[in-house]
């Protein structure tokens, strides 16, 4: 009886372990059965992996914002997709295509070798694995940091060359359909907070206070218009405010 109470226990550890490792892993498991069993297996899937900066004004709710070099009159966090490094062996073996006029923003010189692309839905859960090792890409936005902020003059320089940052989430949507680019995405964005030192938050504050001209390609919004995705001033639109922008306010979309 002894060893039948002992095989007991075993059992519903073994169970309940199982149990919990199912319920840990239910979206890998919901993902593996609508990508290497059901519709999406054979559909061309695009993947979009970003890094954003949310850049907080000091002593403020207030956030500093970029125009889109995109996407016409709309303002979002500093930041883009990551670039990938490496052969093209692995990414071939996957059916990749680059993003085109037809599902994607197309390619140019900036924007070449951006994780922005098509695989075959078999292949989903192999970019994901790739992802998350992190090599051969790039694992934080600071180069979008320089592009954005620093060589089109919104920063100075020699303030903001050096600066620390901290990761603080990641978030994603998974095989959701786009209108805009008529095929089924998944949308990955890694969110890093500015950790200014006491110079850099004196030189935030001083953006903050300036004007608001949108001919400089920023702007500083607040939480409302962030909410609102708008950015309105005297009863006026000026400004589309990207849904992903609500990542910095600890919301989704």
């Amino acid at each position: 009886m002894k060893d039948m109470g002992i095989t007991s226990a075993i059992g519903k550890t073994v169970v309940t372990k199982g149990v919990n490792v199912i319920w840990e892993n239910r979206q890998y498991l919901e993902m593996y059965w609508k990508t290497k069993i059901w519709k999406f297996s054979k559909m061309k899937i695009r993947f979009s992996i970003s890094g954003l900066y949310k850049i907080k004004i000091p002593d403020s709710n207030n956030y500093l914002v970029v125009l889109n070099r995109r996407i016409e009159n709309q303002l979002q966090p500093v930041g883009g997709a990551y670039k990938r490094y490496g052969d093209e062996s692995l990414f071939n073996s996957w059916s990749y295509a680059p993003d085109n006029k037809k599902n994607g923003l197309d390619v140019d010189k900036t924007s070449n070798e951006d994780l922005r692309f098509t695989v075959l839905g078999k292949n989903v859960l192999d970019v994901l694995k790739w992802f998350d090792k992190g090599q051969e890409r790039e694992t934080e936005p600071r180069r979008e940091f320089k592009e954005e902020l620093l060589d089109t003059g919104i920063m100075d320089f020699s303030l903001f060359s050096h600066f620390n940052h901290r990761h603080i989430r990641r978030y994603s949507k998974n095989l959701i359909w786009s209108d805009y680019f008529n095929c089924y995405e998944i949308l990955v964005f890694d969110v890093f907070e500015l950790l200014p030192n006491e110079e850099q938050k004196e030189a935030l504050r001083k953006i903050a206070k300036q004007p608001l001209d949108l001919s400089k390609g920023y702007a500083v919004v607040s939480c409302d218009d962030i909410e609102q995705l708008r950015l309105v001033r005297d009863g006026r639109q000026l400004a589309r405010i990207g849904q992903h922008t609500k990542l910095l306010i600890n919301k989704t979309f």
